[in-house]
């Protein structure tokens, strides 16, 4: 991605003469002139709120899953898996469900779940997360119902502090093995639906 911000160079000073000279020190002063201008100008465009951002280069990960996730037991908990990659800056996936950060700092996590269920009676699916493995984070858990015979689209966004080398992964349970988390492949009439996306971005170190 080509950098918009115009790059300052180190100024090329010219090399002094052992005697003070006028023009000289004009050169010299016109030199350094120029390089402090376009730094300013550099940083300003840098730090405006309505530009400057979309030239910080931060931490940032989409994953998705191309395949179906099924639930072999009822009320028990499963790890969401992602098996493709949209992008990836910093932020790694492992085991096909953890969701590595390189970098300490707070993070926003943008989940969306594609269900199906294939059974007449209504169902609840659960989600929430867990950190570093065997962590639940406290009251982080969201109860959807599903109708029967029905699709439903889980979104869910939440934001997390994080230390360098933490995860996170997604885990789901259903009170009807006949739900799943659907995904399809690309036809004449849609592109391919993903069973499980996941989205990270970088927010503010601390």
């Amino acid at each position: 991605m080509a950098n918009e911000i115009e790059r300052a160079e180190p100024p090329a000073l010219p090399l002094a003469p052992e005697e003070y000279r006028r023009p000289f020190m004009d050169q010299n002063s016109n030199v350094l002139r120029l390089f402090f201008n376009r730094l300013v100008s550099s940083l300003n465009t840098l730090f405006s709120t309505d530009e400057g951002g979309r030239f910080l280069y931060m931490p940032r990960g989409s994953f998705y899953s191309t395949v179906d996730q099924t639930a072999a037991m009822i009320s028990t908990g499963y790890a969401v898996t992602f098996n493709s990659t949209h992008h990836t800056d910093s932020i790694t996936l492992s085991n096909n469900s953890r969701i590595n950060v390189t970098y300490a700092g707070t993070y926003q996590f943008s989940i969306t779940l594609q269900i199906e269920h294939n059974n007449s009676s209504e169902a609840t699916v659960t989600v929430w997360e867990k950190r570093n493995g065997t962590t639940d984070t406290p009251y982080s858990g969201h109860l959807f119902d599903v109708k029967g015979n029905d699709y439903y689209v889980v979104n869910w966004v939440f934001t997390r502090h994080l230390e360098a080398d933490d995860y996170i992964e997604i885990y789901w349970a259903t009170t009807d093995t006949q739900l799943n988390l659907h995904a399809e492949t690309a036809s004449a009439l849609h592109p391919g639906v993903a069973s499980a996306t996941v989205d990270v971005t970088f927010g503010t170190n601390s």
